[in-house]
């Protein structure tokens, strides 16, 4: 709708138009109502009472600050507001209620975000772990009372015994339930199936590669006897051999091995501990020894070869 001209017929003498007054405390929807009339419409109407004396000037808030100073004003004329004005101002006041309507669909911040007055995130809540199935000791394992080889250990599992396991892991670290008490194991000593009896013991009979034995000590030929007779696709060793050490004194055995063929001697060896009088095992740049057998596989510094870190042999050492 356009406006009705001056000059038009209807009417023949321009009336003063009603002021306005806003202050902080008028809504935008009250405005726009008011304004509606005079400003947007521009129709003739019955002549109106001349506006009352302005108000004591307020300060101009910020809900104006965009708007002309005429209509920042606390006291505005409706001459002055424009129909661009009038728009803005009810703009305003549907964003307003848009964002109202959407802080409400939200909701509470989660308690996960949740800061403190001084707007330092919060601790979140601790959640109890979750037992999530059961595994089986693949051998004598330490059970301690946090993970780390530095914690104190509380117990030993037998190999073969089930214990409950939770959801939660922490590196090489897994945590179970041991005695209603969570506790934590190595995850590479679990195992989904029952590990099978040990057999009787390692064969002593004599193998074609029996020449490596000379210098050996009793127990060092006990172990080289048992792995050929396992591994009979085996053929070559390293015994006695001067620098020192226990290849100087013949209580070691190297086992030259990789891959696969190399896991399986060693976890072999491992097994038969106690009935080959073996001290230590070293292979693919790990130890492991009899005096810390239920820490399992302990990592080695890198020496700087495949050789110097046992990934082509199997090192055996023997009381």
């Amino acid at each position: 709708m356009h406006r009705t001209s001056p000059s038009t017929p209807t009417c023949p003498q321009r009336r003063p138009r009603r002021g306005l007054v806003l202050s902080a405390g008028v809504g935008l929807a009250a405005a726009s109502a008011l304004l509606a009339p005079s400003v947007m419409a521009g129709s003739a109407a019955e002549p109106l009472a001349a506006p009352a004396p302005p108000a004591e000037p307020l300060a101009a808030t910020s809900s104006f600050a965009a708007l002309p100073a005429a209509a920042a004003s606390p006291v505005v004329a409706a001459a002055t507001l424009s129909a661009a004005d009038v728009e803005a101002l009810a703009s305003r006041g549907r964003d307003a209620t848009s964002r109202s309507a959407r802080s409400d669909e939200r909701g509470p911040v989660p308690a996960a975000l949740a800061v403190d007055a001084a707007g330092e995130e919060l601790e979140p809540l601790e959640v109890e772990p979750e037992v999530i199935g059961k595994r089986y000791a693949r051998d004598d394992v330490n059970v301690r009372t946090e993970p780390g080889m530095d914690s104190e250990v509380v117990t030993v599992l037998e190999r073969g015994t089930k214990v409950r396991i939770t959801d939660v892991t922490d590196g090489e670290w897994r945590q179970v339930v041991v005695r209603d008490e969570l506790r934590w194991i190595k995850d590479d000593f679990l195992s989904t199936s029952k590990p099978k009896p040990r057999p009787a013991g390692p064969s002593s009979a004599a193998c074609a590669s029996s020449g490596v034995e000379s210098g050996l000590t009793a127990n060092a030929i006990a172990v080289h006897r048992a792995v050929c007779n396992a591994f009979p696709s085996i053929t070559s060793y390293g015994g006695l051999r001067g620098g020192g050490g226990n290849h100087g004194s013949g209580r070691a055995l190297d086992i030259m091995v990789s891959g696969g063929t190399g896991d399986a001697v060693a976890a072999f060896v491992r097994a038969n501990a106690g009935a080959l009088g073996v001290t230590e095992v070293i292979w693919a740049q790990r130890i492991w020894t009899t005096q810390r057998a239920g820490d399992g596989w302990r990592g080695m510094s890198d020496r700087g070869s495949a050789t110097a870190n046992h990934y082509d042999h199997v090192h055996v050492s023997v009381r």
